[in-house]
Parts: structure tokens; sequence; C-alpha cells
């Protein structure tokens, strides 16, 4: 009961603030569904600060049969600022066993200047528009799906190596049942460049848009889900 009643009041709290303050401390976990068993778990830490800069922190690990899948583990951080409905990304790490896969991001946002570093040495581009990296596109996401106004969501973001376009439209609304309880939730698709890859995310408007539930279909039909299972809100 005490847990129910911490998240009823942290839901009336994001209820009563301005669209771009509705993404608060958090920390919250989520498993990885594969041929229906647990193959791992992702472990999600945003912490929010008084002057708006912000620090996301997700941890990918595998969970039992997931083992024999994959026995990496990848960490990924990135910091940045959220100025009143915009995301300002600073800069992003990804850490896994394979040196190979971890690299690094750092932004000049006032350039327009990014500078990747890797295995392979360090290299600099630049961009136009807004550039994100795999974690801060995610929070920009949450912030433009306060805008009712807003069906479709498209973002740049810089993957290892290359920049790629994320395009997602809003195709329903609804309510879903989660570990946390019954939520009201706004669904988003997004097509891949085969039209048998796609992902679907419920996004529930009474934790900021927090995704609860994720459906990754791969060209093969491979089905993998990604769901909430518990959360927490700090101060």
């Amino acid at each position: 009961m005490p847990n129910l009643c911490r998240l009823t009041a942290a839901m009336m709290l994001l209820i009563s603030l301005p669209s771009y303050a509705l993404i608060n401390s958090y920390t919250a976990t989520y498993e990885i569904i594969k041929y229906e068993i647990r193959v791992g778990t992702i472990e999600r830490v945003f912490q929010r600060k008084l002057n708006n800069s912000y620090v996301l922190t997700s941890t990918t690990k595998p969970y039992g049969i997931g083992k024999f899948f994959t026995r990496q583990h990848r960490i990924q951080t990135s910091t940045g600022q959220i100025n009143l409905d915009r995301v300002i990304p600073f800069g992003y790490q990804n850490e896994e066993d394979s040196k190979a896969k971890s690299y690094s991001l750092a932004f000049e946002n006032s350039t327009h200047t990014m500078v990747s570093k890797q295995l392979g040495g360090t290299s600099q581009m630049q961009y136009s528009g807004d550039l994100y990296d795999p974690l801060s596109y995610q929070l920009q996401l949450r912030v433009d799906m306060h805008n009712p106004s807003m069906g479709k969501f498209n973002y740049q973001v810089y993957k290892r190596n290359k920049t790629k376009a994320l395009d997602f439209v809003s195709v329903s609304t609804g309510t879903l049942s989660t570990a946390v309880g019954k939520l009201n939730v706004k669904i988003l698709l997004r097509q891949g460049s085969s039209n048998k890859k796609q992902t679907k995310i419920w996004a529930a408007s009474e934790l900021g848009y927090l995704p609860v539930k994720i459906i990754n279909i791969e060209k093969d039909g491979e089905e993998i889900s990604i769901k909430l299972l518990q959360i927490a809100f700090h101060e």
C-alpha cells in the first residue's frame, strides 16, 4: 500500500507540472522477453538537477537463460540539459564488454560539431538542426508527446558510426495493464527500412510518457518485447 500511495502522489505531481517539467528523476526496471522467456533486464536511472541538466544511465544485462544468447553487459550514459521543451545533449558513453562496440560522443551545440571516439580512433562531423544520441532522443520524444498537436515525431540520431533518421507516428490511445497498474497510454509506431521491421511503443501519460511496453519485430519476424517491472520516483 505505501508503494501505491507514493506512485499515486507522484502521478498527481506530474499532472500538475508544466509539460517541459514532466520528466522527473526516477529509477525504472524493465524485463526483456524473447521466445516468451525473460532473457535480460534493463535498469534506467534518470537524474534531473536544479539547473535542468540531466544524467540518464541505462544498464542492460543478460538474465537466466539469456546468458546463452549473449554475455554482453551494456552501460549507456547520456548527459545534457532540458531547456523548456528542448533536450540538448552534451555527451554520450556506450560501454560494452566488446571494446570494438564501445564509443563516446561529445556535442558542441554552439558550433553544431560532434566528436566521436572509438577503438579505431577519433572523428569529427558537422551537423545541422538537432542531433541526438541513442538516449537523449528518447527524452525528447517524451517531451514532444506532451504536445497534443504533434502526431509525428522525427529525430536525427547518431549511433556508433552513422546518423539514422528515426520516425514515429502516434496511432492510437488506450489503457494498458502493467506491473505497476492500469495506465493510460499513447501508442506509437516506427516503421523500419523493411516493412517487416517495426517498433511499437506504449507510453504512459501518468508517468510523463515513460515507455511501459515496447515490441520490436525484426526482419525475420523475430519478436522481442520490453516491459516495465517497477518504477520509483526521486525528489
